[in-house]
């Protein structure tokens, strides 16, 4: 087996046992009067989960579809395990502005109680702490229930998730308890970004990405250095160290043009439809077929590919543009094969063959009736 076969499966079995759910990021309304200008002042200065607690830290870029289809705006701090939930401090000297119960049923699992959290040190950033375990008693008493406001139940990887929103304004210090995280239930903690002080990403269709991702940055910036440094270090997947800049990772992958980026099955907000073309967040090396549940003959799935730079085999998306032809790939973690084509600067169509781990002949080539196209 192959070292890219191996974290193929490796990868396969975390998305398993710690799969992705619906994420808070709504903060509509703060109250941010007070809070002063970001910049080296206001940097967070602890780190949320003690050093000893991080098994790893998933960069930006996640895939984990349906759920996640698209490359995530978030990073994630996995506890190290089996063991009981954590404790989750206050990384700095914050204001929340937002809290977040979250309901999940269905998908052949208990029912689940989750937490997230938005905050913000100064007047631009918004962080975000998403599935945290529990709330600490005495920050769950300042915030009050949290059982109004609930959002109409709705459906993303499988679950079924009701969202109760409350916004609130309460100053805590840094490290200061929040709660706790991990555990037998819960995966990884959540941490998000939105620097809404930076332009936004260059996404290919801006008006079809929510505001968060758009001006989604890579919270460990964000910490003073000797602690962000000893958090860059344990950004990993798998125990497998990410080490070609940025480190934490990348959520914008769009490249205008080309098949490189995400594209849409249809006018659905969440995920699920859709697919990706993307890289792996934890090695850029690594193609990826981020696919939701559009694609006929396949799963929502993640199929892994080493991109080569001429020819029409694995070709690396950043270089598949509308010259009308057919690209084929052999994916390292399937024993079928796929097709993709640029068919316009707007529109690609890609088709899953379960059967046949190898492309074959060039001159045979050619999509069937269960091509799917996608739009951006």
């Amino acid at each position: 087996m192959s070292n890219l076969a191996r974290i193929v499966v490796i990868a396969a079995a975390a998305a398993a046992a710690w799969a992705a759910a619906a994420c808070s990021k709504d903060s509509s309304g703060p109250n941010l009067s007070g809070l002063p200008s970001c910049g080296p002042a206001t940097l967070l200065t602890v780190t949320p989960m003690t050093l000893d607690d991080i098994r790893e830290i998933a960069p930006l870029g996640n895939l984990n579809p349906p759920g996640h289809t698209f490359p995530t705006d978030h990073i994630y701090f996995y506890a190290t395990s089996p063991g009981p939930a954590v404790p989750i401090v206050s990384p700095g000297d914050v204001r929340i502005t937002q809290a977040l119960l979250q309901k999940r049923t269905g998908g052949g699992q208990a029912e689940l109680d989750d937490y997230g959290l938005d905050f913000y040190p100064c007047a631009t950033q918004h962080f975000y702490f998403g599935h945290l375990a529990s709330l600490a008693a005495s920050l769950a008493t300042e915030l009050g229930a949290l059982d109004g406001s609930c959002n109409a139940p709705y459906m993303t990887g499988g679950f079924t998730y009701t969202q109760c929103r409350k916004t609130v304004s309460v100053d805590i210090a840094a490290d200061a308890a929040i709660g706790t995280a991990g555990g037998p239930t819960e995966g990884a903690l959540d941490l998000g970004l939105v620097d809404n002080g930076s332009p936004p990403l260059a996404f290919a269709d801006p008006a079809r990405t929510n505001s968060n991702t758009l001006y989604a940055g890579c919270p460990l910036d964000q910490f003073v250095s000797d602690v962000r440094d000893s958090l860059l270090a344990r950004v990993a997947v798998n125990s497998i160290h990410r080490t070609i800049p940025p480190v934490c990772g990348t959520v914008m992958q769009d490249v205008a043009n080309t098949a490189q980026g995400r594209w849409y099955f249809d006018a659905t907000s969440q995920e699920d439809h859709h697919i990706a073309l993307v890289h792996q967040n934890w090695d850029p090396t690594i193609g990826a077929f981020s696919i939701g549940t559009s694609l006929p003959g396949t799963s929502a799935t993640v199929l892994m590919f080493t991109p080569a730079a001429s020819g029409r085999v694995d070709r690396d998306f950043t270089l598949v543009t509308a010259d009308g032809k057919i690209y084929c790939y052999e994916p390292t973690n399937s024993s079928g094969h796929a097709f993709a084509q640029l068919v316009s600067n707007t529109q690609v169509k890609v088709e899953f063959f379960s059967v046949g781990a190898t492309c074959g002949d060039s001159t045979t080539w050619a999509f069937t009736a269960s091509a799917a196209t996608f739009n951006r």
